[in-house]
């Protein structure tokens, strides 16, 4: 490695050194019921969702609740904040959220829950459990770790000795695990006086015939009377909740939908953020962008926060090397034009980046408006969809019935902004 690869290296590695910050003010990792490094008083908005979410965890008797919305509006920031001052209220609740996984069963959806609890329980300086109930917690996350794919596991008080090894080609035993994970729970509550919190992220994930069947089999589970159970999905897992009448019959109240944030809670989100992250109060700091550009992004998204944050991210790392740079319209547009260009439309068919110029312009369409739309048959639209798919320029966002609607990878829309002739005075462009 020569001297300036070197260089451009140790510029890599300390980017945003050069913008006086201690790290990357526009990540889209989610906040952190405990530690992570973006500041929880970074959060913004959402008083009246978060208001209702707190009633909820404060009424005793336990219940389930939805919370969903479109990807990247901030649905595992929302939850989080919300367990936190629930915390804050004696609440007993994982430090992290139990993420979903498209093969789980009922065993392994309990399995993992349990360990969700137990590890926060070793954390925890509070001794909430008695060392008996705690060291049977602690042999069974020990064992059930063996095996990374659990199908049935077995401990005392439900099928085996405590030291017996895991069989996995037994029979799922989610009744036992249930009554393993009741115990826990009444202890925790007799010890808090409050009624635990566990949130399930990521449902989307989950086909829908097998969220279907997992549900069914979980609903005893469910129905704990100590435990506020909160689900975070997209727009397709609310209505996958809506067509199971049995699930949607033990849930306490309708689904939280949330929508974009404002402008100005954006706005100050990032103002937040930046403040916060600075290397040292007593040293200069550089914004990366200004006003101007996070009006542009905000109105291409529609709000959408990970996505202005990603632009953000990706633009700003491009074009620093030695020293920092703020962003105008102009320069944000030739940027990440030219990005999308090089990464994405490449290598693709005419006819398929002509069906891909037409999705842009929506925030979901189906196969048969880009057919009337392009004039393309529909059985080559399928075709195109599916080599755009292929590229990584599209996604399916939801079906209802048989309409399967399609949305563009957000850095598509990129190729929407537009160089201006005069660059907006009133923010300072």
């Amino acid at each position: 490695m020569d001297f300036n690869e070197k260089r451009n290296e140790n510029y890599n590695e300390n980017l945003w050194e050069i913008y006086g910050l201690k790290t990357n003010p526009f990540s889209t990792s989610p906040l952190l019921v405990r530690g992570g490094v973006l500041p929880i008083e970074s959060f913004c908005g959402r008083e009246e969702e978060l208001a209702r979410l707190r009633k909820i965890f404060g009424s005793s008797g336990g219940n389930g609740i939805l919370v969903c919305g479109d990807v990247g509006v901030g649905k595992t920031s929302f939850v989080n904040v919300a367990r936190i001052r629930a915390m804050e209220r004696g609440h007993f609740t994982p430090f992290k959220e139990v993420g979903v996984l498209s093969d789980w069963n009922a065993a392994s959806f309990v399995t993992n829950t349990l360990h969700a609890i137990y590890s926060t329980l070793k954390l925890n300086q509070d001794k909430i459990l008695q060392k008996e109930s705690f060291d049977k917690l602690a042999n069974f996350v020990e064992l059930s770790s063996v095996e990374r794919n659990i199908t049935a596991v077995n401990i005392a008080g439900f099928g085996a000795d405590i030291n017996k090894s895991i069989r996995t080609n037994d029979a799922p035993s989610s009744l036992g695990l249930i009554d393993f994970f009741n115990d826990i729970v009444d202890e925790i509550v007799k010890k808090t006086g409050k009624d635990i919190i566990l949130h399930y992220n990521n449902l989307e994930r989950l086909p829908e015939k097998t969220m279907r069947e997992l549900f069914e089999d979980l609903r005893d589970f469910f129905q704990n009377d100590k435990a506020h159970f909160v689900f975070v999905g997209n727009l397709t897992t609310h209505t996958t909740f809506q067509s199971m009448p049995r699930m949607s019959s033990i849930m306490s109240d309708t689904p939280i939908l949330l929508n974009e944030l404002s402008f100005e809670d954006i706005k100050k989100i990032l103002e937040i953020r930046i403040r916060r992250l600075r290397m040292s109060d007593s040293l200069n700091y550089s914004v990366p962008y200004n006003e101007g550009v996070l009006k542009t992004l905000y109105e291409l998204y529609g709000g959408n926060i990970r996505n202005i944050l990603n632009s953000l991210s990706t633009a700003v790392t491009e074009i620093t090397n030695e020293r920092p740079i703020t962003l105008t319209h102009n320069l944000l547009a030739a940027t990440l034009k030219t990005i999308v260009e090089k990464r994405y439309l490449q290598g693709l068919p005419k006819r398929a980046k002509d069906v891909l110029m037409e999705a842009v312009k929506f925030q979901e369409i189906t196969n048969r408006n880009l057919s009337r739309n392009t004039k393309i048959a529909r059985s080559n639209i399928s075709t195109y969809l599916s080599q755009l798919e292929v590229h990584g320029c599209i996604y399916l966002r939801r079906k209802d019935g048989k309409d399967k609607y399609w949305s563009v990878d957000p850095k598509i829309k990129w190729m929407l902004l537009k160089a201006r002739q005069k660059e907006l005075l009133e923010f300072g462009d």
